[in-house]
């Protein structure tokens, strides 16, 4: 027999398939929930993480652009989610020719998230594809049209202080997806999160061949740890390392290892100079490039607001879907 859970609104929800095992412990996984004709998402969390759950619905209520729980149940600390077909990482994925214009109204959700966060001094730190939510509707063409769109994810959501930044003694965030001052846990501002969103960026433009490496075991192999790649590649993308990077981190550890790696991107760039941002980038046209340019600066401080992004002539150049 399904299991039920009754949320605190009296609605019960019957559990079905598991979405994602939690590896540590199998009683955090996430669950498909069923309740009347509708779909939701139940997810067993933390009393830490179900508290702050409750902090941010109730600093964010109403949001259509931040996906916050809907019901909770306190005596088994579940929250209860919307349900959304797909994610943005396996969207582009499985629609890589997915059109321009349904790009757009992702990602200009996805911004709008960001900036709700932002405009009261939050900062998700885990911006990534596969936090990002996508409901859509098919023609007979098998054409989609995008109906909704939210950021998701707060598990290590942080409130900061008025001018202030977050230090932690690990790298925080998605390793794939942080930004050079999150892979260092240093200095990690508001910046980070236009990062990040800069990385999804080029994702959903059809960029994630730069950014997704599948080669782990060879990198292993010749004892090159993940981080390292990554934090090089994009130091190849995006260089020279300019000292506003390394100000921000303020580590004399890390400031080393960053200068290694600019060392070794650099060297890099000399033999395949087309591995810069600035030519590999010229297919996406160029205003999609200052844009994404701005957001992926090394520099923190130089890098573009989130205000700055949303306000891009690149979102003027072809009309958005209606969402």
């Amino acid at each position: 027999m399904a299991s039920t859970i009754v949320g605190r609104s009296g609605r019960v929800y019957v559990q079905g398939e598991v979405l994602q095992h939690h590896r540590e412990d199998q009683k955090l996984s996430i669950f498909k929930a069923e309740s009347g004709d509708e779909s939701f998402v139940l997810k067993r969390v933390s009393k830490p993480f179900y508290d702050q759950s409750l902090r941010l619905a109730a600093e964010f209520a109403g949001s259509r652009r931040l996906r916050m729980h809907v019901d909770c149940n306190q005596e088994e600390c579940i929250l209860v989610y919307p349900y959304f077909r797909s994610t943005l990482l396996a969207l582009i994925k499985e629609d890589p020719d997915f059109p321009l214009a349904g790009q757009k109204t992702i990602l200009r959700h996805v911004g709008e998230a960001i900036q709700e966060l932002h405009a009261k001094d939050w900062i998700h730190i885990d911006v990534k594809p596969d936090n990002i939510l996508v409901n859509w509707t098919s023609d007979k063409e098998g054409d989609k049209t995008v109906t909704n769109v939210a950021l998701g994810d707060f598990d290590i959501a942080f409130k900061l202080d008025s001018g202030a930044s977050l230090r932690t003694p690990y790298a925080i965030g998605n390793v794939m997806w942080r930004s050079p001052e999150g892979q260092t846990g240093s200095g990690v501002t508001k910046a980070s999160d236009v990062y990040s969103f800069g990385l999804v960026c080029i994702y959903a433009s059809g960029g994630g061949s730069f950014l997704l490496l599948n080669n782990y075991q060879e990198l292993l192999k010749h004892g090159i740890k993940l981080e390292q790649e990554i934090i090089t590649r994009h130091f190849t993308f995006f260089g020279p390392v300019p000292e506003g990077l390394l100000k921000q981190v303020n580590d004399e550890d890390w400031c080393n290892a960053l200068k290694g790696a600019s060392a070794m991107a650099e060297e890099t760039v000399k033999e395949q100079p087309e591995l810069r941002f600035e030519q590999w980038g010229e297919g996406l046209g160029p205003a999609a490039l200052d844009m994404i340019s701005g957001m992926t600066n090394l520099d923190p401080m130089a890098r573009s607001t989130i205000d700055q992004v949303l306000t891009h002539r690149w979102w003027q150049e072809d009309d958005l879907d209606s969402c």
